[in-house]
């Protein structure tokens, strides 16, 4: 037999969002989109505040912590959404809207998609998830976020277990974007790519030349895993 788990999976609460923000900035230092999408790590556990007050609670949203047993401090947390048909209904007018207007910027929200990219990047986000979700009920993984000093201890892959089981009972395919860091471990779990984006990072940076500060090519794949348990035939 194994150790037993050094930590447990229990529902988000309101007096949770300071710590999952904490997790969210603290995560997203180690990605190389940060430089160029927050001027602070304070603005970015802000907004990432202002989001979770208007989720959590939300019966269309499900949001998951991981609590280190030791600590009883969580240590990290993802997010579900299930939109209803009447939010399917306004998210398909809406994105249909960006669809046609590629100069409308993105939702200050949507924390799915790049920050501060151009509205490019969201519209052939939009198109894409149009053709497997237009007036179809699906769930959207829209944030899986681990404190890096507790990485690499299985607390991902319990969240997207969690997410799976989730996606089986309702019998509804579950979809999300996922960067360079997180594809291998949606992967591993039977998320498959239906699309992806190559998007050149020093286009957007401040006063990049000739890719002086670093910034590369940055890899995103739009991913679907559909339900394990067939609906019933009569």
């Amino acid at each position: 037999m194994g150790d037993p788990p050094t930590f447990e999976l229990a529902p988000a609460q309101h007096e949770d969002i300071p710590r999952l923000a904490d997790i969210y900035a603290w995560a997203l230092l180690l990605d190389p989109t940060f430089g160029f999408s927050y001027a602070s790590e304070a603005e970015c556990k802000m907004r990432m505040i202002v989001i979770l007050e208007g989720r959590i609670g939300d019966p269309t949203w499900q949001h998951i912590k991981v609590v280190d047993k030791s600590t009883g401090m969580p240590t990290a947390w993802a997010g579900w959404n299930t939109p209803n048909d009447a939010q399917i209904r306004e998210y398909d007018e809406s994105a249909t809207a960006r669809i046609r207007n590629l100069e409308e910027a993105t939702s200050e929200d949507d924390f799915d998609s790049l920050p501060r990219a151009p509205p490019s990047i969201q519209e052939t986000t939009d198109r894409w998830l149009a053709k497997w979700t237009v007036g179809k009920r699906h769930i959207l993984c829209k944030a899986l976020f681990t404190d890096p000093s507790f990485q690499c201890q299985g607390m991902g892959s319990a969240l997207i277990e969690y997410g799976n089981r989730m996606v089986d009972q309702a019998i509804l395919p579950i979809f999300f974007q996922a960067s360079p860091f997180e594809y291998p471990l949606y992967a591993k779990h039977d998320f498959e790519t239906f699309e992806h984006l190559d998007v050149d990072l020093a286009k957007f940076v401040p006063g990049e030349i000739d890719y002086d500060k670093g910034y590369g090519n940055y890899h995103l794949r739009y991913m679907v895993r559909l339900p394990r348990t067939l609906p019933e035939t009569s």
